[in-house]
């Protein structure tokens, strides 16, 4: 298989086993989303648009070329002002005013508020405001457009009236002008006087011709007066078909859920590539160098750090296929050897897989020898066969034994197990004192009691708690590992099954427990490529 492929089925795997995480996220952009959208006020909103044309024709008031955006006497403005101008307060007044609403300086300030205007290019202008239903949004939008164009015309027609009478009295004053000059042409000409005559004749050609030109272009003012704007208009009035309401529930939710949706995949890739512990077969199988023998499902959330107790019948099938994933690696061929059972940090099943394990091997009829060689741990819940005492001594109490008899009395100290054929060596009971010296003896105990036994199995201490488990590991043939998910770091399981593999005694394979129902990787220890790492070959 590519490592590209196992990247992508690693990562969907971790969103599906996440997927929990997932869907809060998504409801949880969903909820915010209904509780943005739910208090808000219902509003509609219509646009309409208009197009403007110039309000005074440039060509009346002979303004230069170049001039004609800017507009005559500032009519036309900017775009941009334009816009501000149509939705600004005073433009407001007189809208609210035309739609029978309150004059009141808060209610215009509201209307202007509300409203919208863009300049779409430099003569069209989109006009959008809301009001409490789809008619009055519309009647609102069509009044400023209409307003804003009435204002337009009435500002023309102003202009030209005053611009018309103002030519008028030109035309007065030159032709009064003109009139006054032929009574100094007559004395000239008494005189005779030919020259001046002559030129004041001109002069007053050019006082009648003038007072003429003012009353044409008064009268042309007064033509363009009666149809001052009507090249602007409203091209595309607001109607109730093309009204929207808002807020828009369905929109807001489905922004939420796909919010929520990128969040939730954000935190689940997060919490799998930054998680420092143990949550897959395949990561429990790189960090040992050795395959996930047997896994426990137990349905762990990624908030639990701990794992349950597992019940008899569960520790009996873990331990059995062990057993038989080993037979041929830390056993011999007929099933003899010696194998430690130990986990990375305290588990409370550790000691059920090694019992598990010893009264399989117990029941295919050969002599077995558990020892609990964590004296410091919790008692074991184990069930003890008949003719056992019912407080036995144990490991502990071997520490007051001399030295040239302690394995003698260490194989009297056997009690029988649940199993028979099967003989438990258990931690015992003693002082602090004696808890303290009782670790330095369990190798060396260990390793006589393999003389008595075709099988024996030790459940050591937690790593975590005790660290020198080198000795003990060197007693023995193999390790098998029980790794927590969710609770056991890789780095800590690498470091220790390193110096267990340094001690002669290297891992055979994992048990691993809390396992996610969902998690089908293959529990083979595979390096970045794809290979079986080497310390894993059988």
């Amino acid at each position: 298989m590519e490592p590209g492929t196992m990247v992508w089925r690693d990562a969907v795997q971790s969103l599906w086993r996440r997927r929990l995480l997932i869907g809060a996220c998504m409801l949880l952009g969903v909820a915010g989303a209904f509780a943005f959208a739910l208090p808000q006020t219902a509003r509609w909103t219509a646009t309409s648009e208009i197009l403007v044309g110039p309000a005074v024709p440039p060509a009346l008031l002979d303004l230069p070329a170049g001039l004609d955006k800017t507009g005559p006497l500032g009519l036309d403005l900017p775009a941009e002002t334009q816009a501000r101008v149509v939705a600004s307060p005073s433009t407001m007044r007189l809208v609210a005013a035309k739609l029978g609403l309150s004059s009141a300086d808060d209610e215009v300030q509201k209307l202007s508020a509300v409203t919208r205007v863009k300049a779409v290019t430099d003569n069209s202008y989109v006009i959008t405001t809301d009001g409490p239903t789809a008619e009055e949004a519309v009647r609102r939008a069509n009044m400023i457009a209409r307003v804003y164009l009435e204002q337009r015309r009435a500002a023309a027609q102003s202009v030209l009236a005053t611009l018309a009478v103002q030519n008028e009295q030109r035309a007065t004053t030159t032709s009064t002008q003109a009139n006054g000059l032929q009574r100094s042409i007559d004395n000239a000409l008494s005189r005779s006087q030919d020259g001046l005559a002559s030129s004041l004749r001109d002069k007053q050609v050019d006082l009648r011709t003038s007072s003429v030109d003012f009353k044409d272009k008064a009268k042309a003012l007064r033509e363009a007066a009666d149809s001052a704007g009507s090249t602007s208009s409203v091209v595309t009035p607001a109607s109730t078909q093309s009204a929207t309401v808002s807020p828009k529930i369905a929109r807001d939710a489905i922004v939420g859920g796909v919010l929520g949706l990128v969040l939730g995949i954000g935190l689940a890739l997060a919490s799998t590539h930054l998680s420092p512990f143990v949550a897959t077969r395949d990561e429990a199988a790189r960090s040992a160098g050795a395959p996930v023998l047997t896994a426990s499902t137990t349905g762990r959330r990624w908030w639990h750090r701990t794992a349950r107790r597992l019940d008899s019948a569960e520790l009996t099938a873990l331990g059995t296929e062990v057993v038989s994933a080993i037979a041929h690696r830390g056993y011999s061929a007929d099933g003899e050897g010696a194998v430690l059972v130990l986990s990375a940090s305290p588990s409370p099943n550790a000691d059920g897989v090694a019992l598990a394990m010893a009264a399989a091997t117990a029941r295919e009829g050969r002599r077995t020898v558990l020892v609990f060689a964590d004296v410091r741990g919790p008692r074991p819940e184990v069930k003890l066969g008949r003719g056992a005492p019912e407080n036995p001594e144990g490991l502990v109490d071997l520490v007051a034994e001399p030295a040239h008899s302690r394995n003698d009395k260490a194989r009297k100290l056997l009690v029988p197990g649940p199993t028979p054929d099967l003989q438990l060596l258990l931690p015992g009971r003693g002082d602090e004192q004696a808890l303290t010296v009782a670790p330095a003896l369990v190798p060396g105990i260990v390793a006589d009691l393999r003389a008595s036994a075709e099988t024996l199995v030790v459940h050591g201490p937690a790593a975590d708690r005790n660290h020198g488990v080198a000795p003990l590991a060197a007693a023995v043939d193999g390790c098998v590992l029980v790794v927590q998910c969710g609770h056991d770091r890789q780095s800590r399981v690498s470091r220790l099954c390193a110096s267990l593999e340094f001690a002669g005694a290297p891992v055979l394979g994992v048990v691993l427990i809390g396992a996610h129902r969902d998690d089908e990787t293959l529990g083979i220890p595979l390096d970045a490529n794809g290979h079986l790492i080497e310390s894993a070959r059988p």
